[in-house]
């Protein structure tokens, strides 16, 4: 479960107060996927930062799972993220000085498994985007599609509560951009994960269970 409730945040500009969010309200019980569409500056990538505890709300109560997140101190939500919640970026932001199956891996390796076994479920990912023959490469020797579907397999290698994707296919081509958000989808599902998609889109956002735009800070369904 993933409650917003009277969520309101701002940003501070020369002399001035920005309003990004203002009272949104979010109830998340049995969805498995849902997109959040706007233009850019909406707050789209505020709205995820504020789920994923890496920004705090000016004002306003975050749930999840019954736990409430405004409670919890900066440490505490840096474990409830690193155990919990998965990202993925538009730029991937994969590691350069370590290898694809490495950069898979990592997520599990951090949270206290072994090496040994790590490798092994990183391996496994792999084998599902059929790149085993990437293994060993630097992501920087990869395809954009190749380094985004690595950057997925990282995000939910560890099964995470919340996988929240910002622009996910972005910079990709259709085909690409199909090929990411099926693999995305499927696995977030197989997983039980919550899946939450900022895109524009369009096509793929059809797909999903449910959209809200956000309009004058507030999310709005979108049918």
């Amino acid at each position: 479960m993933l409650r917003l409730t009277d969520i309101s945040h701002e940003y501070k500009q020369g002399g001035s107060k920005i309003s990004v969010l203002s009272n949104l309200q979010l109830n998340i019980s049995n969805v498995n996927n849902l997109g959040v569409i706007g233009p850019s500056g909406s707050g789209k990538t505020t709205l995820l930062n504020i789920i994923g505890l890496v920004e705090s709300p000016k004002n306003g109560k975050i749930l999840i799972n019954d736990l409430d997140c405004n409670l919890m101190k900066p440490e505490e939500k840096t474990i409830f993220r690193r155990d919990n919640i998965g990202f993925i970026f538009q730029n991937n932001q994969l590691l350069e000085d370590f290898n694809v199956l490495e950069n898979i891996a990592l997520p599990l390796i951090l949270n206290g498994v072994s090496l040994k076994k790590s490798i092994k479920e990183a391996e496994k990912f792999l084998k599902l985007l059929n790149l085993e023959n990437r293994k060993n490469f630097k992501p920087g020797l990869l395809s954009g599609g190749e380094q985004q579907r690595i950057a997925v397999a990282r995000a939910l290698i560890k099964k995470p509560f919340i996988l929240l994707a910002d622009e996910p296919t972005g910079s990709l081509d259709t085909k690409t951009s199909e090929d990411v958000f099926n693999f995305m989808i499927q696995i977030a599902k197989k997983n039980n994960t919550i899946c939450i998609i900022a895109t524009h889109n369009m096509s793929l956002i059809s797909r999903l269970d449910s959209c809200y735009k956000i309009e004058e800070g507030k999310l709005i369904e979108h049918n």
